[in-house]
């Protein structure tokens, strides 16, 4: 029976460690419960959990950077905006690899081609720190307060990403700004004075 719940928790984190929504947290909320009941083994769930978390985080990786970026860099239909979304999306990764990496779904690294070994390290932490939050507060508190947690740790995700997203607009607003001020203040060409 507890093969079962190691394979079955160990599907669900990988799902979740790629980025797609599902049980994944759910899985670790029950398995650190049951750990905690003395029904599984801790340190099996911890290490099933974070090799589930990096298998599903690499495959995200590879299939946001084989089937993502062609899929939004296609002619057609709201090409110009798409391509627009993935230049904005390529500079503002340049600069914000690992926090992008550690907070975004991991097919969204692949997409705008995060190097792969600072995609790893922010996948890496991302995954201590929900499987960290899941199993760690229902294994010692309980399977209920885990739950009012991991949904703080997520409004505390969502607040990260909101305020990244945010300061990378502000930042981009007031460049525009800065070069449309300068172009207003640009001095002119002096006027040519003619020799005689």
């Amino acid at each position: 029976m507890e093969l079962s719940e190691y394979a079955i928790m160990f599907v669900f984190v990988a799902i979740m460690g790629a980025g797609i929504p599902g049980l994944g947290d759910a899985s670790l909320i029950a398995a650190g419960a049951l750990a905690g009941d003395g029904k599984l083994n801790i340190w099996v769930v911890l290490i099933t959990a974070g090799v589930a978390w990096m298998v599903g985080s690499v495959i995200g990786f590879a299939i946001g950077a084989h089937g993502g970026r062609p899929l939004l860099d296609h002619p057609g239909r709201l090409e110009k905006r798409r391509r627009k979304l993935l230049a904005k999306g390529d500079r503002a990764f340049g600069r914000y690899t690992f926090v992008a990496s550690a907070t975004l779904p991991a097919f969204v690294s692949g997409i705008f081609r995060v190097r792969f070994w600072l995609f790893l390290l922010g996948a890496l932490t991302a995954g201590i720190f929900w499987i960290g939050i899941y199993v760690g507060i229902s294994y010692f508190l309980g399977e209920e307060i885990a739950k009012v947690i991991g949904k703080a740790g997520t409004k505390v995700l969502i607040a990260v990403i909101v305020l990244i997203v945010a300061g990378l607009a502000i930042r981009a607003g007031l460049s525009k700004w800065r070069a449309a001020r300068q172009a207003r203040l640009a001095p002119q060409d002096p006027p040519k004075v003619e020799t005689a």
